[in-house]
């Protein structure tokens, strides 16, 4: 695998480092940036592996143990979750990597998985005469998905990976073959960071499962349980309204999601300019809900008939000498062009496709457009909705504009600050999705100044994170942040 490391050291440390304020902090130095981005092969063809018990590449997650046994003194059943080696987490295959689609396994393609788990024979047991042990999925988080395979590694032939236990609508009961089962536990975009499943084990007839015959033997509960990264929710903008009523506001219907209240942060990713400087740049899909059927509508939160929407772009934060582009889908040039600390509001750009007809859809869908940045760093844009039709009463626009909005734009990788806290250096920097960030420190450039990781992995978010050297010790120290891609 091919490796790209550069280094920005004194000489040429980014303009938005600020360094003369890092100075300023007692014990920290220069803080500077190692990017390390791992392609694909030679032929830029994506890698197929084989599963991985901890999910996504990791093969050094431990194996956990459901102890299946049965109490014949006490008459009943019991499924012991081993919890000494923690909580599963599980994890997708990384950019790059991809499972071959004609294994059994290729059905955990896309997906967030993990094969730790295990029920396994947890003393000596024999079912009653014409039963067999049987699991039952009572209840599961919404899209958690459950397959009879890998199974143990020395099984043979290979499980099939068959989904069972209400996957894919295949039967809730699922009869245990008795052996250690490594089954795949899998989830495709999950919304929460953390899933359950409760399974009941039991004696029931070995072919249907039914207990009507041995129910004097009591059954066990267990509930499993794994962490997992949300996937966040799709970079859109939706634009509407508090209330499609003459003289409501406007809205950003998914700020939560996305402003810099969230901590969230839209990236932008390097991009070929020939031969002028390095430019950053992002596409913002933006949507003006529609009021009608013939857009798709209506959808809840949309403006009034006759409304048209425009963004209206009032303040941008970033990097010194930092500026601002924008440019419409298909063109080539900005339409305009904006510097950090230099917006006033008379940059606009167009929601709605009605031109303020009235008692047309509000609706526009925009995709496509572009905002590039020149320098690297993190850029703050604030900005509202505003009405701009005249067919309120008296000729004035149907709805009052919206609060004002911020989001975070974050061009390349850099750090956002460096502060001492005690004795610790906290690093905010935002982290981009499959990738892992790790703070280094080293006492100086020169002689023996080797670098030495001091915090991470951490996974890159889409949004403001932190990295803590805790030993920040008083010494006056070098920093760097190094990304890497599986």
């Amino acid at each position: 695998m091919v490796t790209r490391t550069t280094l920005f050291q004194r000489s040429t440390t980014p303009k938005n480092m600020k360094l003369s304020n890092l100075r300023q902090v007692s014990g920290l130095s220069l803080f500077s940036i190692v990017l390390c981005l791992a392609n694909l092969d030679s032929a830029g063809q994506e890698i197929i592996v084989r599963p991985s018990r901890g999910g996504g590449m990791d093969t050094n997650a431990p194996m956990i143990h459901v102890d299946v046994f049965y109490d014949y003194k006490a008459n009943k059943m019991h499924a012991n979750v081993d919890t000494s080696h923690g909580v599963p987490h599980m994890l997708p295959l990384p950019v790059g990597y991809s499972f071959a689609a004609s294994s059994n396994y290729s059905v955990l393609s896309g997906k967030a998985y993990s094969l730790q788990y295990a029920w396994n024979p947890g003393g000596v047991f024999a079912p009653p005469a014409n039963a067999a042990v049987w699991i039952e999925c009572i209840n599961a988080s919404p899209g958690l998905e459950n397959y009879d395979g890998p199974g143990n590694k020395n099984e043979s032939p290979p499980r099939p990976y068959t989904p069972i236990l209400g996957t894919a609508g295949s039967p809730k009961l699922w009869r245990w073959y008795g052996r250690m089962a490594h089954n795949a536990y899998a989830i495709l975009n999950p919304t929460n960071s953390i899933l359950t499943a409760t399974y009941r084990v039991f004696f029931g007839d070995e072919i249907t499962g039914a207990r009507d015959a041995f129910l004097e033997y009591a059954d066990a509960i267990v509930t499993l349980t794994w962490t997992v990264d949300p996937v966040p929710e799709p970079l859109v903008f939706r634009f509407g309204a508090v209330s499609d009523a003459e003289g409501s506001s406007l809205s950003m219907l998914n700020a939560d999601a996305f402003t810099a209240k969230s901590g969230y942060a839209v990236n932008m990713a390097e991009v070929s300019m020939g031969s002028q400087t390095s430019r950053f740049g992002c596409e913002i899909p933006m949507i003006a809900l529609p009021a009608t059927e013939s857009n798709g509508g209506p959808e809840p939160g949309h403006a009034a008939l006759g409304a048209c929407l425009e963004l209206e772009l009032l303040s941008l934060d970033g990097p010194a000498g930092g500026r601002l582009s924008f440019c419409e889908p298909g063109q080539q040039e900005p339409r305009f062009e904006i510097a950090a600390g230099g917006v006033n509001g008379r940059q606009r750009i167009q929601l709605s496709d009605n031109d303020a007809r009235p008692g047309a859809d509000p609706y526009g869908r925009n995709e496509g457009r572009r905002f590039t940045a020149d320098r690297a760093g993190l850029y703050r844009l604030g900005f509202r909705v505003v009405d701009v039709s005249a067919n309120g009463a008296n000729g004035e626009p149907l709805h009052s504009p919206s609060e004002v909005y911020h989001v975070y734009l974050q061009a390349g990788l850099t750090a956002n600050s460096i502060v001492r806290d005690g004795t610790a250096a906290i690093t905010k920097f935002v982290g981009t999705p499959n990738a892992n960030f790790y703070l280094e420190r080293t006492a100086g450039f020169e002689g023996a100044g080797a670098w030495q990781v001091v915090a991470g992995p951490l996974k890159g978010m889409s949004r403001l994170q932190k990295l803590v050297d805790l030993n920040a010790d008083g010494a006056t120290y070098f920093y760097r942040l190094r990304m890497s891609v599986p």
